[in-house]
């Protein structure tokens, strides 16, 4: 069976973000989900809180505080059940990719390939090495692509059960995350005139998510990564990466970008031989994606207005409105929701190719997004993080496997760490970021009055007594 073929390659791919520990936001949520075991506690996770209340913007109660309390109760801070979900998850994406283009093109060929690129793609190494933002935008995408199935489902038998199926995932679309705002458009895009009074509860619901998230939760104003920038310049920039991205280029590629499109000569320390697979895949596929896209111009530039065509193309632009005017807050997780358009778009117009350029093309692009997988898995911030995290509480749990009430844990710097830059720190401050503060070990210990001291943060309070400070050097590599 294709899927089958298609879950086998990304598992390969991907394999290595089981052995991937929590760090970072992954405490954090945890730590915010908590409850005291009271039904009516874990009602409240539904409920709709001020930014200052919780330190949580936008409303995902579902895959976020929902989520992470159910798991919590029961595997504690056991990270292989939630790989295994994230990546189950992504599965049924990939299945639900598949017929939807089956649905579409009626090709096995493009439903094959578009929902193969869906699932490696490069860009899925944000996805499936950042738990929260992995989880949440792929539950959401889970069921917005449901949203969508149903709907066209529901145009063609006219079924009220079929619509009322469609209005429900997208409810719950809504609830994860906010990347599928979208979906409203992509439905009047499949709609006639005669169906678009229906549209109007999914417009409506996506509105009230829109008030709730802006009027109702709102942002930290010290947080300008939410911050709605509408530079045609900056947004142009913004577009061509995500575009790039969704291709398959890793996305540290924009940390390394000077201006005049010079990049910096560290990104090759960064990178090691990988830049020598990605840059020459990249310019083959590329060149041949543009040359077919300028063949077909010539040649047969109706196809350009085809239904199918136009459908993606608008899922595509439609699918980046609630990214694109956030450039400070740009990730290549939020790209899921549009790569389905995005390699069907590219399928749509490769499909000219002669089959021998075609099979470069696709050997070409394959390389690209498992290179810049590889190179995901050895430079990415949340798998490098994971990995340290780990490092940090077994030697901790080692060390001290419990303690007594009222204590602390002071993390002093490894004096054999390369000192880099004040704001990288030294090792103690970068355990902070990788533990959250006292998250992780308020979590682990099981007590809240734990407190966590680090050196470069100003190390530990001058009223503590300190025969209740255990120590530990924070040993990063």
């Amino acid at each position: 069976m294709p899927i089958v073929v298609i879950w086998m390659a990304v598992l390969l791919a991907y394999f290595p973000t089981f052995s991937v520990y929590f760090s970072g936001d992954d405490f954090f949520m945890f730590k915010v989900s908590l409850t005291n075991g009271s039904l009516g506690e874990f009602i409240k996770l539904l409920g709709i809180y001020p930014f200052e209340e919780r330190g949580l913007a936008f409303y995902r109660p579902l895959f976020r505080e929902i989520l992470h309390n159910t798991y919590f109760n029961f595997f504690g801070l056991n990270h292989i059940p939630f790989r295994i979900l994230l990546m189950g998850v992504h599965f049924i994406n990939i299945s639900l990719v598949y017929f939807l283009i089956q649905n579409i093109f009626k090709k096995r060929f493009v439903s094959f390939f578009v929902a193969l690129f869906f699932g490696i793609s490069s860009a899925n190494v944000a996805t499936l090495y950042y738990i929260p933002g992995g989880i949440e935008s792929s539950g959401a995408v889970m069921f917005a692509l449901l949203t969508i199935i149903f709907y066209k489902k529901y145009l063609e038998m006219r079924r009220l059960k079929v619509y009322l199926a469609s209005l429900g995932t997208f409810l719950l679309a809504l609830s994860s995350h906010e990347i599928i705002l979208a979906t409203p458009l992509i439905l009047l895009a499949l709609s006639s005139k005669k169906t678009l009074i229906k549209l109007l509860p999914f417009f409506l619901l996506a509105a009230v998510l829109l008030y709730i998230d802006i009027a109702k939760i709102g942002f930290s104003p010290e947080e300008v990564q939410y911050k709605f920038i509408f530079n045609p310049k900056i947004i142009g920039q913004s577009f061509i990466w995500y575009l790039s991205w969704g291709f398959g280029i890793p996305e540290m590629l924009q940390d390394f970008v000077l201006p005049g499109l010079n990049l910096n000569p560290n990104l090759m320390r960064y990178w090691g031989d990988f830049y020598k697979i990605i840059f020459p895949t990249f310019f083959v596929s590329s060149a041949l994606l543009i040359i077919s896209t300028f063949y077909l111009l010539l040649k047969k530039s109706s196809v350009f207005l085809n239904k199918k065509f136009l459908f993606l193309l608008f899922w595509l632009m439609t699918g980046l409105l609630p990214i694109i005017f956030l450039p400070s807050h740009k990730s290549s997780h939020y790209l899921i929701f549009v790569l389905p358009a995005l390699w069907g778009i590219i399928f749509y117009i490769t499909g000219s190719l002669p089959k021998a350029l075609l099979a470069i093309f696709i050997t070409s692009s394959l390389f690209l997004n498992i290179t810049s997988i590889k190179l995901g898995e050895k430079t990415h911030w949340a798998a490098t993080r994971g990995k340290t995290a780990q490092k940090l509480i077994s030697e901790l749990k080692s060390a001290y496997p419990s303690f007594p009430k009222g204590s602390a844990i002071y993390f002093t710097n490894d004096p054999a760490y390369p000192y880099l830059t004040k704001e990288w720190g030294g090792t103690s401050k970068q355990a902070s970021f990788i533990l959250n503060g006292a998250d992780a070990l308020q979590l682990l210990y099981k007590d809240p009055t734990l407190q966590v001291f680090y050196e470069d943060l100003g190390g530990v309070a001058k009223d503590f007594p300190q025969d209740k400070i255990y120590s530990i050097m924070a040993r990063t590599k």
